[in-house]
């Protein structure tokens, strides 16, 4: 990917494509669950922008899940 994706895109990115925010507990993390039951957990505290393997786990996830893995970078570099 060509910069880094912040917590803000990939956050926005999940509610757009179908994902809700599940409820908060003390754990400091977000979870995101969306179709077919997956879950996907963001780092709520820390730095802003992802680390690689942070969004390569993400994606792989979302591969599972039916999401094509190239359209989901190439909506991430753009927003």
């Amino acid at each position: 990917m060509a910069g880094q994706v912040t917590r803000r895109q990939m956050g926005t990115w999940l509610l757009k494509h179908g994902f809700h925010a599940l409820k908060g507990r003390m754990i400091g993390h977000v979870q995101y669950e969306g179709p077919g039951g997956v879950k996907i957990t963001l780092p709520g505290h820390g730095p802003q922008d992802l680390t690689k393997k942070h969004v390569a786990l993400i994606l792989r996830a979302l591969a599972g899940a039916g999401f094509d893995r190239e359209r989901v970078r190439r909506e991430l570099a753009e927003g």
